[in-house]
């Protein structure tokens, strides 16, 4: 095997390969077992939408753990966003 044209490999497409093995591999599950797949636009706003009053925090940063909103709503970042993710209106089902 040669390994001298490993680095020419560009790590954005094996990444962008290794997520759809993941999504077609999710799809399947959820098929067998009867779940309803939604998948979102890729720019919905999940982590930044206030899951309480409808705020969007323009300034989250990904260090930030802890949502904290204007309105006094305070809960995990990744938990606000799977409530939004929840509720979304607009999606499509895989």
């Amino acid at each position: 095997m040669n390994t001298s044209n490993i680095t020419n490999y560009k790590p954005k497409a094996v990444a962008s390969q290794k997520f759809y093995e993941f999504r077609t591999k999710l799809q399947a599950k959820c098929k067998e077992n009867g779940i309803e797949l939604r998948v979102v636009d890729r720019f919905y706003p999940s982590s930044k939408r206030c899951h309480s009053c409808g705020c969007i925090k323009k300034d989250l940063k990904l260090s930030d753990r802890i949502y904290k909103c204007k309105c006094g709503y305070i809960e995990d970042r990744d938990f606000n966003a799977a409530l939004n993710l929840k509720d979304a209106i607009t999606y499509e089902i895989a």
